[in-house]
């Protein structure tokens, strides 16, 4: 009898072991499937992580290959790496291509959708920003997009320049809370690169932000004072 209870109770477990590899297998499906047909675009995203050249054909594999992992799987990185494969595409067409318009909806779309699923990545919230900016203007999206990319990732050395130009362009519609952060990032950027910081506040016609960002510091304010263009003193 207790051979029998034996046996029976190592079927059971072999049974449960069995239910409970399928249900994972089933549970796998999706994302297995998803990352196959992601295959085509995973070179072109590399190439673009490393700020490799690519080619428009090469922007439209990775949207055609996201798009399809995204019927079988909800995932925020194939969706906010559809939002940059539109976002380029726009970028690489004349401003008064039809399709422009089209390109930037979609961008907008798929990185919305991405950073509902993963909210921390500031890469996507700046993209966001940048592709609302150019579809609808500095709209509350745009503005508050950038301020999640300022937020999340305050001191991100690769997406500082990127942010700062965002930021002194949207200067004028940004709220008093939002120039405070700002003003810190202009303060970075006076650190890493004086002569860059300069120049973008020259050509972005932003000298007297970085003015008063740099106010309290009387001699990088006196060495920026030198950067000006004479037309901006």
């Amino acid at each position: 009898m207790a051979r029998m209870n034996l046996v029976g109770r190592r079927s059971l477990a072999v049974g449960m072991g069995a239910v409970l590899a399928t249900v994972l297998l089933v549970l796998s499906l999706p994302r297995t499937l998803a990352a196959l047909v992601t295959i085509p675009s995973a070179l072109v995203l590399e190439r673009l992580q490393h700020q490799q050249p690519v080619t428009f054909a090469d922007l439209e594999t990775v949207a055609a290959a996201q798009a399809r992992g995204l019927m079988f799987v909800k995932d925020g990185r194939l969706s906010t790496d559809l939002g940059l494969a539109h976002l380029l595409m726009a970028e690489r067409l004349p401003a008064d291509e039809p399709r422009v318009g089209n390109d930037l909806a979609l961008a907008v779309q798929a990185l919305t959708d991405g950073l509902v699923v993963a909210p921390g990545n500031p890469y996507a919230w700046a993209r966001l920003s940048y592709a609302e900016a150019r579809k609808r203007g500095w709209s509350p999206l745009a503005l508050s997009a950038l301020r999640l990319a300022l937020l999340t990732a305050s001191y991100e050395p690769r997406l500082l320049w990127s942010r700062l130009r965002l930021s002194l362009l949207a200067w004028p519609h940004m709220p008093p809370e939002d120039r405070e952060i700002v003003y810190q990032q202009i303060r970075i950027g006076w650190e890493e690169n004086r002569v860059e910081m300069a120049q973008l506040a020259n050509d972005l016609d932003r000298v007297n932000v970085v003015r008063a960002a740099l106010l309290r510091d009387s001699e990088s304010a006196a060495e920026f004072e030198k950067m000006v263009r004479p037309q901006a003193r």
